[in-house]
């Protein structure tokens, strides 16, 4: 039986505790909030944040990270805040 070794975190997870218990064992898939695509007004300084809280939290622990954007149903007919989205989490991660 294979083990699988990136437990989901959802967007509401404590990134803290689940660094921490994850430890360097597994990847630590990451599931950010997709609600953060559809605010009327795009705000990549929030998005940033919520991407750099999770890094530096598995940094912290030395868990392996992956961050899966997904459950999008809608980016306000504006398909490039996917595109910007991909690239904050490109720049925050050293890409």
């Amino acid at each position: 039986m294979e083990i699988d070794r990136s437990p989901d975190k959802h967007p509401w997870a404590d990134i803290e505790r689940g660094a921490e218990q994850i430890g360097r064992d597994f990847v630590f898939s990451r599931k950010p909030n997709p609600a953060l695509l559809v605010t009327n007004s795009w705000n990549d300084k929030i998005i940033r944040q919520e991407l750099r809280d999770t890094i530096e939290k598995c940094a912290r622990y030395g868990c392996p990270l992956e961050l899966i954007l997904k459950d999008i149903s809608t980016v306000k007919y504006e398909p490039q805040r996917l595109w910007k989205w991909a690239d904050i989490a490109m720049d925050l991660v050293g890409a």
